[in-house]
């Protein structure tokens, strides 16, 4: 008898273990980014306004796509997922070329799933069942997806602020930047932004991602469509000066009994010098200049703003 009570004790403590095997980040919906930057406005921080006026931001020398191919390596279950994959000297010889962007299932990883009711994960397991949204999350059939790709920092970005976005990537992913963790994110149909200047450094560097297929981000992304996912968007990091225009706000509404517009434009400026987190630091001045043109790039409008 006692050897049978052992056993269901190690039985039950091995269940006990695999059902808290998914990250917490994953199951706690007060949690949907970890080191992530605030949302902002959609742009880019050209280096002269003739780039600015073309909106190619694949011209600026700031700028580093990292769609292609990337070392990949995708699980059923997320007991198998690889173990310390994001390390610099992990070997990733062995494991697949996988384009970004670019989503599993349509590219033999898993399965496409069309569903309106109910939600595609709840399976024969939960069938008949309620489900604890938005905690019940499959534990041994969630597939993750691994990335893993090594990166060359241009030269020229050298004492400037970087950051790596990332255009959409479903459904919840951690990013690790030189072995590092840099942070978490869910909001899989946005963009998600981090700053990880601290974390690269000149020459040769490696950006890992581990992606999971569902998180109680899911329970917020029903819909009438096709269940897939990966990195869905373009992958790209960016560099900025230590002093940058972060995200503006434009309001354009007609006034007068609409004969005339009034345009409001508020902006956030960051500055991301370390010395101004000293008692003493003095803040920046700087000079905000704004010019409204019309379609054919005549200017109808300049303002200039002086913060001291």
């Amino acid at each position: 008898m006692k050897r049978i009570f052992s056993f269901i004790t190690f039985i039950c403590a091995t269940q006990c273990v695999l059902a808290q095997s998914l990250p917490t980040e994953l199951q706690t919906p007060e949690i949907v980014s970890v080191n992530r930057m605030p949302m902002r406005a959609e742009s880019f921080a050209y280096e002269n306004r003739m780039l600015a006026e073309k909106r190619v931001k694949e011209d600026s020398r700031y700028f580093l796509s990292l769609n292609g191919d990337w070392k990949f390596n995708w699980v059923q279950n997320p007991n198998q997922k690889p173990k310390d994959f994001y390390k610099t000297d992990f070997d990733d010889s062995n494991w697949k070329n996988f384009p970004v962007p670019a989503n599993w299932e349509l590219n033999g990883y898993g399965l496409p799933i069309y569903v309106n009711h109910p939600y595609e994960f709840a399976g024969k397991r939960l069938q008949g069942a309620k489900l604890n949204a938005p905690f019940d999350i499959p534990e041994d059939n969630n597939p993750v997806g691994s990335y893993r790709k090594e990166i060359v920092l241009p030269e020229n970005w050298d004492g400037r602020q970087v950051f790596i976005h990332l255009g959409a990537v479903k459904s919840a992913f951690f990013i690790w930047i030189n072995g590092v963790k840099v942070g978490y994110s869910e909001d899989s149909k946005l963009a998600a932004e981090f700053d990880i200047t601290e974390f690269v450094k000149p020459g040769k560097n490696l950006v890992a991602l581990q992606v999971y297929r569902w998180s109680d981000g899911s329970y917020l992304e029903c819909q009438d469509m096709w269940r897939i996912s990966g990195i869905e968007r373009d992958v790209y990091l960016y560099s900025t000066p230590k002093l940058d225009l972060r995200d503006f706000k434009i309001q354009s509404n007609l006034i007068n009994n609409y004969e005339d517009g009034k345009l409001q434009v508020d902006v956030e400026i960051n500055s991301y010098k370390k010395d101004l987190k000293t008692l003493h630091s003095k803040p920046d001045t700087f000079l905000l200049d704004m010019q409204l043109v019309d379609a054919s790039n005549k200017e109808i409008y300049s303002e200039s703003a002086r913060e001291a």
